[in-house]
């Protein structure tokens, strides 16, 4: 073998046929090919531009990992579900609220925002004695409020089934307009356009009354609501009836303090039902006016609101 042939640097015959051959092999009308033949390059020189195509994906997936923007962690914050451990707590303040407006609620008007069973029968009343009756319209608050109740049961569940039952912001946007239902029957009050004071409120129906009356029914229902997104169906919050017969027949009514939660929620509900009414009795008579109580039950429901907010969320499977 000659030494001076291995070491030429010349190219052969037989690396033009093995291009050729290449080409030959290469789908007809390649634009890679066409690509090829226009520059004079061969297909193997494509390697450089590979590179660079890596590199530009490389850099589109790192800006796929970049950290969330603060907006997309508050969005995020607000769609998560919350926990529910501990949230009939929360409850036990709706509790109080319904006692605390209701109570007022009668001593001024005659009438209840949020037991409907109360109205039911006053309804019947006014039915039976209108006639002989000193003020044969006074039904009608029972009917307004019955009615308004009604339809705070259509709107509260329907958005809680569309928005999320347990998301945050379903709940804190609940009781949020919850808060502020009660703030404008407040400054509606306070501002004289219908009478809060008790010595000058008419026993007979004064219509103007129907706007608080109205506006205190549509939102009772969104606590109640409240409930059921949260799992507690043994505290609804606003009627003590069936709640007293289901606490009565408990079978396990007189275990250990720590071995009945569901009896533990209903006596404590029962318990903040009745100081809420006593208070709301007693700030009503004492002012002689119902506005200051009505701002009461507002600062109630807006802190459940801002609750919500801040309530840990749930924490999902496999986080």
């Amino acid at each position: 073998m000659d030494p001076k042939k291995s070491t030429s640097t010349e190219p052969q015959e037989d690396d033009f046929q093995v291009l050729d051959s290449c080409e030959d092999t290469m789908v007809p009308n390649s634009p890679v090919l066409a690509a090829t033949k226009s520059a004079g390059t061969s297909p193997v020189d494509e390697g450089p531009k590979q590179t660079v195509s890596l590199d530009a994906l490389e850099k589109g997936h790192a800006a796929s990992l970049s950290p969330p923007t603060s907006i997309s962690r508050v969005r995020r914050h607000f769609r998560d579900d919350i926990r529910t451990e501990w949230t009939d707590l929360l409850l036990l303040l709706c509790w109080f609220t319904t006692g605390f407006l209701d109570s007022t609620i009668f001593n001024a008007y005659g009438t209840f925002v949020s037991m409907q069973t109360g109205n039911t029968v006053l309804m019947g009343l006014g039915a039976s004695n209108s006639h002989s009756s000193k003020h044969p319209y006074r039904w009608a608050k029972s009917l307004t409020s019955l009615v308004f109740y009604l339809a705070g049961c259509l709107f509260f569940s329907k958005a809680s089934r569309v928005l999320g039952q347990r998301r945050r912001s379903t709940l804190a946007l609940s009781f949020l307009l919850q808060a502020i239902i009660i703030i404008v029957s407040a400054a509606v009050v306070q501002e004289g356009v219908v009478e809060g004071r008790l010595d000058y409120i008419s026993n007979d129906i004064n219509w103007l009354q129907e706007i608080p009356i109205a506006l205190l029914s549509f939102q009772a229902p969104g606590q109640v609501c409240g409930s059921r997104q949260l799992g507690f169906f043994e505290t609804p919050t606003v009627v003590v009836t069936t709640m007293i017969y289901d606490f009565g027949s408990d079978p396990a009514l007189f275990v250990g303090l720590r071995k009945n939660a569901v009896r533990n929620r209903r006596f404590m509900g029962f318990i903040a039902m009745l100081l809420g009414a006593v208070a709301g009795g007693w700030v009503t008579i004492s002012m002689g006016q119902i506005h200051v109580t009505l701002w009461v039950a507002a600062a109630i429901k807006l802190s459940i609101a801002l609750s919500w907010v801040v309530w840990p969320r749930k924490v999902q499977t496999g986080e």
